[in-house]
C-alpha cells in the first residue's frame, strides 16, 4: 500500500461490477475484514438502481482508522477502485470515473490502453479461479470473496486469517472453498508494468 494512503485518515474505495457477481456483497464484507483488521469506522454504501444480473452496479466503502465517518455519498476520488469484470471498461464514463490504485478481474494478457498509463493497475484473473475451483452460483463464477482476497495483498489492509475468520462467520459450511479461492487470488494477484 503507498504511503499516502497508509497515514489518510479515511480510504475511500469504488467497486464496479455487473449485477450477479457479488460486488454490493463485497462492499459488505470488505467492512468486515476492515473492522476485524481494527478499523474504528466502516461504512459501505450500495448504489443500486434497476439491477438485474449483469447491468452494471456500483458500491462505496470508506474505512477510517481512528474517526467516526460521517460522510454517506457516494466516493468520487478513490484511493482504490475494484473492477470486478474487465468487460467495464468498454464503457465510457466507468473508465473516466478511475481513480486511485485499480485492482482489474481480468485474463493477463489484457490490453490497459484505455486506462492512463498514470494509473497502478493490479490483475488477478477471479474469473479464472472461480471456475477452476467451481466456486459457482447457477452457473455464474463467485467473484466477490476472490477479489477481496486480492485486495488483502495488494493493500495489506487486512490479513488471510482475518478473511479465514470472516468467510467462516458468513458463509457456513461453504467457507473453506471461498477461503482458498480467496488465497489463491491472493497469491496470484499482480502489479501490472505501465509505461508513464
Amino acid at each position: 500500500m503507498s504511503v499516502a494512503v497508509q497515514t489518510k485518515d479515511i480510504i475511500n474505495v469504488v467497486i464496479h461490477g455487473r449485477g450477479g457477481q457479488g460486488a454490493i456483497t463485497a462492499s459488505n464484507l470488505l467492512c468486515e475484514c476492515a473492522f476485524r483488521a481494527g478499523f474504528k469506522d466502516v461504512l459501505d454504501i450500495p448504489k443500486i438502481g434497476a439491477e438485474r444480473r449483469g447491468a452494471p452496479i456500483q458500491g462505496f466503502v470508506r474505512l477510517s482508522r481512528d474517526k467516526e465517518i460521517k460522510l454517506y455519498s457516494g466516493v468520487r476520488n478513490a484511493d482504490y477502485t475494484l473492477i470486478f469484470d474487465y468487460t467495464l471498461l468498454d464503457i465510457p464514463s466507468v473508465v473516466k470515473s478511475l481513480s486511485g490504485i485499480i485492482l482489474l478481474n481480468a485474463p493477463e494478457f489484457m490490453n490497459l490502453d484505455c486506462i492512463d498509463p498514470s494509473f497502478e493497475v493490479w490483475i488477478v484473473d477471479a474469473t479464472g479461479i472461480s471456475v477452476k475451483n467451481k466456486l459457482m452460483i447457477s452457473g455464474f463464477p463467485i467473484l466477490n470473496t476472490l477479489i477481496l482476497g486480492a485486495f488483502a495483498k495488494m493493500t495489506g489492509i487486512y490479513s488471510l486469517d482475518i478473511i479465514k475468520d470472516v468467510y467462516k462467520a458468513r458463509f457456513g459450511k461453504n467457507w473453506e472453498k471461498n477461503f482458498l479461492s480467496a488465497k489463491e487470488a491472493y497469491e496470484s494477484v499482480k502489479k501490472v508494468g505501465r509505461k508513464i
